[in-house]
């Protein structure tokens, strides 16, 4: 099937793209939403100014849209302009995203889906939280925290990767404060810096931690992708 896959640069939509095709799907483009600020319910926000030049990791053509506002109506409305775009240019007939819990997301997706007759493809939803991080981990992904806003996740997780060891301290402190593992209610926001499927890996050249004293975000300024020194089969 040909499909564009909604990318945000973060874990899950990556995820997402990578089990379709590695499942014999066809990803003909990505679709890259911009926010204009990190109040946006359904798009990321941290390192979205980068994401145009992050995306050509994947080597297909990226269709970008710019949301001037914030309001669940305007955004849904600025992804649907996106889809669009995806079908006329790329004549996709699915669309991938990396939703693993939120109805309010999957509804606006399914909703804009059914409406093109477009096929909506989920799979990370319901995934098995633990084991679709091993999952990740074990196939070599490079997931950088960039953002926290969460009860228990403090300044020093920010500009952190996911580790085996460091994962065991995100579960405790999940189970102790009871925020959502997957990070899909905000708590954080991370940016794969390499997996699998990337032609070339991203490399942070400069970055600096913003800290409110309750939230905070690893503000990347400047990347660089790099050709991978052994690339996966």
């Amino acid at each position: 099937m040909r499909f564009a896959g909604l990318y945000s640069g973060g874990k899950d939509s990556t995820f997402a793209i990578a089990e379709l095709i590695q499942k014999g799907h066809k990803l003909c483009c990505l679709i890259v939403m911009h926010p204009k600020n990190d109040e946006s319910m359904l798009f990321h926000y941290p390192t979205n100014g980068l994401l145009g030049r992050i995306s050509q990791v994947f080597n297909v053509p990226v269709i970008e849209v710019y949301c001037n506002l914030t309001d669940q109506e305007s955004e849904a409305l600025q992804l649907e302009i996106g889809v669009k775009k995806a079908i006329t240019s790329f004549l996709i007939q699915g669309l991938s995203h990396g939703c693993i819990s939120s109805n309010f997301q999957l509804c606006i997706i399914d909703k804009i889906c059914k409406k093109y007759r477009l096929n909506m493809l989920s799979p990370v939803w319901h995934v098995q939280t633990e084991l679709y991080f091993k999952t990740m981990l074990n196939q070599g992904y490079k997931i950088l925290i960039t953002r926290v806003a969460a009860l228990g996740l403090d300044s020093s997780w920010l500009g952190k990767t996911i580790t085996f060891s460091n994962f065991i301290q995100l579960k405790k402190l999940s189970e102790k404060y009871g925020f959502n593992l997957t990070f899909e209610g905000g708590e954080a926001e991370t940016l794969v810096l390499d997996c699998p499927l990337y032609q070339k890996e991203v490399v942070i050249k400069e970055g600096a931690v913003i800290w409110d004293g309750v939230r905070g975000i690893f503000e990347i300024s400047e990347v660089d992708l790099i050709e991978k020194k052994r690339p996966y089969a």
